[in-house]
């Protein structure tokens, strides 16, 4: 684990026992262009703490956690922001609560010991109302898992947002500030 001088604490599969598949890292998002240069996954130091917590809730249910997204660089929310300009899914880069831009957000699902995904409705980053915490057109079975992903969440310290069954943030976003860039881990600036 490395840290900076913002607190950011990197996480990695060997150091947390998580999957990371950091889908900014790659096309495979909904933008289709690669935002993040490098594939390394970052948290406030009260934020890894508590996804210590929520990893240690579901080892004895056999269960993991694959992220897709932690911190988040501004220069990353501005690109997401300019191809999606839509508040409801993507925080407003200048006036949003940018939680990711905190380093106290994670976007993520659950998997089994084959590393499998869990069913829970919709893929990563759907933008329709599928995804919103609560939809009842989703099968029995998506329900059931999004509802352990939140309880192991919540009781981790962490909240939900209405919009995206994936994301959860540490509470009281504004005791946290927003990182700026200079302050960034360079794996994950784009060069200008």
């Amino acid at each position: 684990m490395t840290q900076n001088k913002s607190k950011l604490i990197q996480i990695t599969e060997q150091s947390h026992d998580v999957q990371l598949c950091i889908a900014y890292a790659t096309e495979h998002n909904f933008t289709g262009s690669i935002i993040y240069p490098g594939s390394d996954c970052y948290l406030h130091q009260e934020a890894a703490e508590r996804l210590q917590k929520a990893i240690d809730l579901l080892r004895p249910l056999k269960l993991r956690f694959k992220i897709w997204d932690g911190f988040r660089p501004l220069q990353a929310q501005h690109a997401l922001f300019n191809h999606t300009p839509d508040p409801t899914y993507v925080s407003h880069p200048d006036s949003g609560v940018r939680p990711h831009c905190r380093g106290i957000a994670l976007d993520l699902t659950l998997i089994d010991q084959y590393d499998h995904e869990l069913e829970m409705g919709t893929v990563f980053d759907d933008f329709r109302s599928l995804a919103h915490h609560g939809n009842d057109q989703i099968s029995e079975e998506a329900q059931k898992n999004r509802l352990l992903l939140a309880g192991v969440m919540n009781l981790a310290g962490f909240a939900p947002i209405p919009t995206e069954w994936w994301h959860y943030q540490l509470p009281d976003t504004d005791k946290y500030p927003i990182i700026p860039d200079s302050d960034t881990p360079e794996s994950l600036l784009i060069s200008r």
